[in-house]
C-alpha cells in the first residue's frame, strides 16, 4: 500500500489521467445503458405499433412525403419546440420517434421525457433501418380533406 501511495505522489499526471479515463469509461457505459432503455429495434417498434403506438416522424415534410411509416405523424423538431400543444393528445400514448438515421431521435426523446411524456422511444437506425429490413413505407402527404373530416367528426 505504501508503494501505491508513493507511486501516486511521484506520478500525479499519470494517476490523474488514469482516473479521468476510468471516469469517462463509466460515463460512456452508463450513457449507453440509459440510451438502450429508450431506443427500440425495428422489431420492437413493430410490436408497439401493433399495440396502438403512434409514430412521430421528425424528418422534413419533403422526406416524409417521399416515404414514411403508415399512420405516422410528421412534425419536425423545430415545430415541436414551437408548439407543444400539437402533441398534447400523445401524452398518455406510446410514441415512437423516427428520423432518417436515428441520430436526431435521442435528443427529441430526451426533450419529450423531460416534458412528462413517459412512453416515448426512438427508432434505432431510423427510417433507414426500417427500409433495410424491407418494411413498407407509405408515400404522399395526408390529404387536407381527411383532416377536415376528422375535425368535423370531433365537433359534431
Amino acid at each position: 500500500m505504501q508503494q501505491l501511495i508513493e507511486f501516486t505522489n511521484n506520478n500525479l499526471l499519470l494517476t490523474g489521467g488514469l482516473v479521468a479515463s476510468l471516469f469517462l469509461l463509466l460515463f460512456t457505459e452508463f450513457r449507453i445503458k440509459a440510451r438502450a432503455l429508450t431506443d427500440l429495434s425495428v422489431a420492437d417498434a413493430i410490436k408497439l405499433i401493433n399495440d396502438d403506438a403512434q409514430v412521430l416522424d421528425i424528418r422534413s415534410p419533403d422526406d416524409f412525403a417521399k416515404g414514411h411509416i403508415a399512420g405516422a405523424r410528421n412534425l419536425t423538431a423545430d415545430q415541436m419546440e414551437a408548439s407543444e400543444d400539437r402533441l398534447s393528445d400523445l401524452k398518455d400514448k406510446k410514441v415512437i420517434v423516427a428520423c432518417q438515421t436515428g441520430m436526431q431521435c435521442s435528443r427529441v426523446v430526451g426533450d419529450l421525457r423531460k416534458k412528462g411524456y413517459t412512453d416515448v422511444f426512438a427508432l434505432r437506425g431510423g427510417i433507414a433501418a426500417w427500409q433495410q429490413d424491407n418494411l413498407p413505407l407509405v408515400s404522399g402527404r395526408k390529404s387536407k380533406s381527411r383532416s377536415k373530416d376528422k375535425k368535423k367528426k370531433h365537433k359534431g
